[in-house]
């Protein structure tokens, strides 16, 4: 009988109570500053890429179909 027959008894990380006056440790998001919302509205007039919006051109050619049609490539 191989190691990978035999049952082994799961062992793992468990979680910990919280403990009591616990504060999570990630901070809360705050807004933007007004200098960078002032260079998201600047980028959105320039028709750029902005941070968590899609990007239309990168949609537009993921979608487009991996192999050539047409009467050019028709064999």
């Amino acid at each position: 009988m191989t190691a990978l027959d035999t049952p082994a008894p799961r062992t793992g990380r468990r979680r910990r109570p919280t403990p009591h006056g616990y504060e999570e440790s990630v901070q809360q998001r705050q807004p933007d500053p007004p200098i960078y919302r002032a260079l998201l509205a600047r980028w959105a007039t320039d028709g750029r890429t902005l941070p968590g919006r899609r990007d239309p051109e990168w949609s537009r050619v993921t979608t487009a179909p991996i192999w050539p049609t047409g009467p050019l490539f028709e064999g």
